[in-house]
């Protein structure tokens, strides 16, 4: 019976002890808190330890909750007294917990600076410039499709009257290069593309003042006065064959050249305050 017993007894110490070790829970990891690192820079103080390296105990912590802890425990370490003498002590101190602070880097503040916003009479003014300059551009291509299909650009500069080709497509070439580029400006606000254009559109602008001065017609021959004679008879003549032989000068609508010199002068104008408002 006694070995009965003393077995019984053994069996249900076992028990017990199995049954407290299942249901004991994991450890649960270490984790540094303010606290933890504030009870390492105190010990730290106490025993004159310089701090060289983040300890365990603030390992993980941010910069603004490291030198929470490490001003608690100058603060602790110094104790209450005169406030000279407690600075004094404060910073002979916290020469332990130096590195400690500097060694943990700053955490990055969240970013809130926003790119500047564009004025708003400034986009207003370019957008301005681009619907002239379109309307312009506009003009201007109906101006040369009429001419083209006059047979202009086959015209020999004896028969062309006035009108060079390389003038009046130096004139476009020049115009719509510049509007390309004013797009790309007000798409990209960058002040170099404004200026870009600016000096695209004013040789557009001259070449497009000397294409309106060589179609201006040229003055009608005044008549003179018939005189008797052959000779004045035979001047007459001859001055209306060559009159009626002179190849025929190309004529452009008064009104699209007109609408067109216009809104070039718009143009040139809004172009110019645009690129000097993103300047």
């Amino acid at each position: 019976m006694r070995r009965i017993i003393q077995a019984a007894a053994t069996a249900g110490l076992l028990a017990v002890v199995l049954a407290a070790g299942c249901s004991a829970e994991a450890a649960a990891p270490y984790r540094a808190t303010v606290d933890t690192c504030y009870a390492f820079g105190v010990r730290a103080l106490e025993r004159h330890i310089t701090v060289t390296t983040v300890p365990r105990a603030c390992r993980g912590l941010s910069h603004e909750q490291v030198n929470v802890a490490a001003a608690r425990a100058v603060r602790e370490v110094v104790g209450p007294r005169p406030k000279a003498a407690a600075r004094r002590l404060a910073n002979r101190d916290g020469a332990y917990l130096g590195h400690l602070i500097g060694t943990v880097p700053p955490s990055a503040p969240a970013s809130l600076a926003v790119p500047p916003a564009r004025p708003a009479t400034d986009l207003v003014a370019s957008l301005a410039a681009l619907a002239a300059w379109i309307l312009t551009a506009a003009a201007g291509s109906y101006l040369l499709a009429g001419w083209l299909f006059r047979g202009g650009l086959h015209r020999r500069p004896a028969q062309a009257a006035g009108l060079p080709p390389p003038i009046i497509i130096g004139h476009f070439a020049f115009a719509v290069a510049g509007l390309g580029i004013w797009i790309a400006f007000v798409a990209t606000d960058a002040a170099a593309l404004a200026w870009i254009a600016v000096g695209l559109i004013l040789p557009a602008a001259g070449l497009g003042m000397a294409t309106l001065a060589a179609a201006l017609p040229e003055p009608a021959p005044s008549d003179r006065p018939a005189s008797s004679g052959a000779a004045s008879s035979g001047a007459a003549l001859a001055t209306r064959i060559a009159q009626t032989a002179a190849p025929a000068r190309v004529r452009m609508p008064v009104t699209v050249i007109a609408v067109h010199g216009v809104l070039a002068t718009a143009t040139i104008l809004l172009v110019l305050l645009a690129a000097i408002g993103a300047a």
